[in-house]
């Protein structure tokens, strides 16, 4: 009996080390990782367009959002903290601040299961008001009013409990950009928009893009040298 005792009391340990040494994409973070083929077209404000396309990943591990560009030329996209990165045949010639982080884009919350209000349960934002308008559910989110000198609302609309459409607002109430979603695709329980048209609003003119995704794949074990895409150096 005390024999068996303490090889169960062994076991347990055993049990109990195995699975704190597991990685974090296991234990209470069931996905972890996605990749998907994109396409996007832009029209910019002076009426020139342009078309790229490649293979997007994005692991929450690595907290990188790697672009393997492969139209119009073969280059990568690393977006990692605030900063974007691009290579061309493996040398660094762009590294550019952005006001954007990985785990605040519509990649990691589609991973983390709250795509539906962007995110915004986890900011600064409250939820002001919910309308209904025909088939859509409409919601206006203020700022923590500390912030609400440097932020404005933002209105997310819902049709079917799918998110529908985002827009965003200065302080002064003036719209910035706007995004509507349109179809979903869907891989091992994650849903991610099909479709993304983005406008963004200027003083004089607006620019749009167009943004499609396909061939969407969760918890892929392959390509580990995109996910974790190593940046190097700036000679």
């Amino acid at each position: 009996m005390q024999k068996s005792l303490h090889q169960l009391n062994n076991w347990c340990a055993i049990f109990i080390f195995t699975i704190l040494m597991l990685p974090n994409s296991i234990i209470g973070q069931h996905y972890f990782r996605m990749k998907a083929d994109f396409s996007i077209k832009e029209k910019f404000g002076d009426g020139k367009m342009s078309l790229t396309m490649g293979t997007l990943y994005y692991d929450r591990n690595y907290k990188k959002l790697v672009y393997d560009i492969k139209f119009p030329q073969k280059e990568t996209w690393v977006i990692k903290d605030t900063l974007f990165y691009k290579i061309v045949k493996g040398e660094l010639i762009q590294q550019v601040l952005l006001p954007l982080m990985p785990n605040t884009t519509i990649f990691d919350f589609a991973l983390n299961n709250n795509m539906d209000n962007f995110g915004l349960e986890k900011s600064p934002y409250k939820i002001n008001k919910i309308e209904n308008e025909k088939d859509l559910v409409i919601s206006t989110w203020l700022p923590d009013p500390k912030m609400a000198k440097a932020l404005g609302k933002i209105v997310i609309s819902k049709k079917k409990a799918k998110l529908f459409g985002i827009a965003f607002y200065t302080p002064k109430n003036e719209l910035v950009k706007k995004q509507l979603f349109k179809g979903f695709l869907t891989s091992a329980g994650v849903t991610f928009p099909e479709e993304i048209t983005e406008i963004l609003y200027k003083q004089f003119t607006k620019e749009t893009k167009l943004t499609t995704f396909k061939n969407l794949k969760v918890n892929e074990m392959k390509d580990e040298n995109f996910y974790n895409f190593t940046i190097p150096r700036k000679k």
